[in-house]
């Protein structure tokens, strides 16, 4: 299957590629690593006359630390996040996701924000953002915007960017002391395989009365966009950080926060189960790394 033949733009600057955007409007696609873009070319999912790469842009493959926060390019690869050593010392459970994304070849391509404008509900690196409580950037010719990551997807393959605007990066808040944040992400079979069901929790508590202060638990693959399991998150504000808890917020996420469905992959039954387990080990372990 050979792909359609289209028309390469190579910007090297943000201001460019905008100017790009805003002359061919949605006759245009976007490009990062090209995982995705590519093959529903290929796939003749989706059909376009223009691309318009943003690697030349060297700004948005950056991961820097500013302040109290690290904000992280829209350009930066899996492989890229992975091997930083400020994502390995205080985002673990976005290196985690990064490493579970694929196989090697595809994690040495693939962006983080290509994988979050996929907007796909079982993407790899949405639940790690949205516990991190990370801030997308976007810009425009007409000036830039941020909006909080669990409002920027909006359904399946659906986000919050207009037609004239490029996602430029991300801005995740440095976790607190005595915090700690995991992901587990559950497929048919290791790398290569869209998951079944992936969840990621974060939590931060009070060493001296052992509760918990704050807890953000996302879920992926049980509804139309990733979701944070906001009920389960009230429940256990407050309470003890201990196993009878974290079993609690499980089954919370597992009845009240997740609608999954049916398909090729699982049972809707069978995501609901995983998504109890897997709210209750991540949070266990979030425990653990905060101690």
């Amino acid at each position: 299957m050979l792909l359609p033949e289209f028309e390469l733009h190579e910007p090297v600057s943000i201001e460019d590629a905008l100017k790009l955007k805003k002359k061919h409007g949605k006759d245009a696609r976007l490009m990062a690593g090209g995982t995705d873009v590519l093959v529903l070319l290929k796939k003749k999912v989706i059909f376009t006359d223009t691309i318009i790469s943003l690697l030349q842009i060297k700004e948005l493959s950056q991961i820097k630390e500013s302040g109290n926060e690290v904000v992280i390019g829209a350009c930066a690869t899996m492989a890229q996040l992975s091997k930083s050593s400020v994502i390995k010392e205080k985002f673990g459970a976005l290196k985690s996701s990064c490493d579970n994304l694929g196989s090697h070849l595809i994690r040495n391509r693939a962006t983080i924000g290509g994988n979050c404008c996929n907007a796909s509900p079982a993407g790899d690196t949405m639940p790690s953002l949205m516990i991190y409580d990370a801030k997308v950037m976007i810009e425009s010719t007409d000036g830039k915007r941020e909006v909080s990551i669990k409002n920027f997807f909006k359904g399946p393959g659906v986000t919050d960017l207009a037609i004239h605007e490029i996602l430029t990066g991300f801005k995740l808040p440095i976790p607190p002391k005595n915090s700690g944040a995991h992901y587990i992400q559950l497929g048919k079979r290791r790398s290569s395989e869209i998951n079944v069901v992936n969840v990621g929790s974060f939590l931060e508590y009070d060493p001296d009365t052992k509760t918990i202060i704050n807890s953000r638990i996302a879920l992926g693959s049980v509804a139309a966009t990733p979701i944070r399991a906001q009920k389960a998150e009230e429940l256990i504000k407050g309470k003890p950080a201990k196993e009878d808890t974290f079993y609690t917020a499980g089954e919370t996420a597992r009845k009240e926060d997740c609608k999954p469905i049916d398909d090729f992959r699982g049972s809707a039954a069978y995501r609901q189960a995983m998504i109890g387990v897997l709210t209750k080990r991540t949070l266990q372990a979030s425990f653990e790394q905060a101690q």
